[in-house]
This record gives C-alpha cells, sequence and structure tokens, in this order.
C-alpha cells in the first residue's frame, strides 16, 4: 500500500547550471505549472515553449553527463534548512520537484516514490538517492561571496546530506515524456 507523502507545490527546471561560474546562482531556476518528465529529464512549459533542464540529456551542457534524471525535495526539508539557515526560499536548492510534505529521510524512501495525476496513472520515481551538498550551495546558504573551504563548512555538509539537500530519482519510461503538474500527488512505495 502507498503512503501519501503530499502534493507538488513546485516544479523548476534549471536553464543554465547553477555552478557554472563555481559559485551557486539561482537566478537560472524556472518555474511552471506543468512539466515533461522522463528517463532523459524534465522540461517545463513557460506558455510559449519547452525549457530543457540543465541535467536533460539534449541540453547542450548537460551537468553530470545527463546522468541525473530528476531531483525531488521536501518543503519539510526546507522548514529545518531555515532553522539553521535563516532565509532559504522554496526552491533555492534546485529540485525539479517541490513537494508540500514532511521532511523524509533515504530510510523511508528506499524502495521509490510514485506521483499520482488526478486521472489515476502512476508514474514511478526509482532508485532514490541523496543528494550531495556541495560547497557552492553550503557557501550560498551561509551567505558567502566566495566558495568556502570544506574544512570550514563539514557541519553544515553533514547537516545537508542524507536527503536534506533533495533526492536524485531515475525514471524508466522508455524514452517517452509524460506530464504532470503542480497539485499532483507524492506517494511513497
Amino acid at each position: 500500500m502507498s503512503e501519501l507523502l503530499g502534493r507538488i507545490v513546485r516544479l523548476q527546471i534549471q536553464a543554465e547550471p547553477l555552478k557554472a561560474t563555481g559559485r551557486y546562482l539561482p537566478e537560472h531556476l524556472v518555474t511552471a505549472e506543468k512539466a515533461l518528465i522522463g528517463e532523459a529529464g524534465m522540461l517545463i512549459w513557460d506558455g510559449s515553449g519547452w525549457i530543457v533542464d540543465a541535467h536533460h540529456r539534449s541540453h547542450p551542457r548537460a551537468r553530470g553527463g545527463g546522468n541525473r534524471a530528476l531531483s525531488i525535495g521536501f518543503t519539510g526539508h526546507y522548514e529545518a534548512m531555515a532553522q539553521r539557515f535563516e532565509s532559504v526560499p522554496v526552491g533555492i536548492a534546485g529540485e525539479n520537484i517541490i513537494v508540500d510534505g514532511p521532511a523524509v529521510r533515504m530510510v523511508d524512501i528506499a524502495g521509490g516514490l510514485l506521483i499520482r495525476r488526478p486521472d489515476g496513472t502512476e508514474i514511478g520515481l526509482n532508485e532514490p538517492r541523496p543528494a550531495a551538498p556541495c560547497r557552492p550551495f553550503t557557501s550560498f546558504l551561509l551567505g558567502s561571496d566566495s566558495v568556502l573551504q570544506r574544512d570550514t563548512i563539514q557541519n553544515e555538509l553533514a547537516f545537508l546530506s542524507d536527503g536534506t539537500r533533495g533526492f536524485l530519482v531515475s525514471l524508466n519510461q522508455a524514452d517517452r515524456h509524460v506530464e504532470i503538474e503542480v497539485g499532483d500527488e507524492v506517494l511513497i512505495r
């Protein structure tokens, strides 16, 4: 039996890599009400056309070699980050899908997640693994204009581990994209 975690409250892509300059620059995040997701990654509709995520295999500057299809985060993680780092706007970590739900750990979602559409269609989000926190993002949360040395931010990096920074997931959609929207349900398998 699947357990409801919450509903999607934000869909976003990185139109360009957020760390292209070495520093974390969130101005390349683009949000929308609907998206297409598939084995190769995510695209969002901006009202006039589809924009490809920087992690999608077909993006000209694909991050991670196009091997990271999607990422997902939860508002519960943002609440925890805000308590630790002060102001942390929902979505600033750059996940593709943000769910209005509790903070979860890898052990909670090890079996995968499902997105359930209003018509009952279910889309499997497979093989979740914590997104590794990076020095540029952590430095950004600490309000630094430069990337801080790893040894000075070890505690913060540890705090952001085990999913607080979000989770990477894969899809097995046979090279086709399926539509999702803000408001769709997300469940634990």
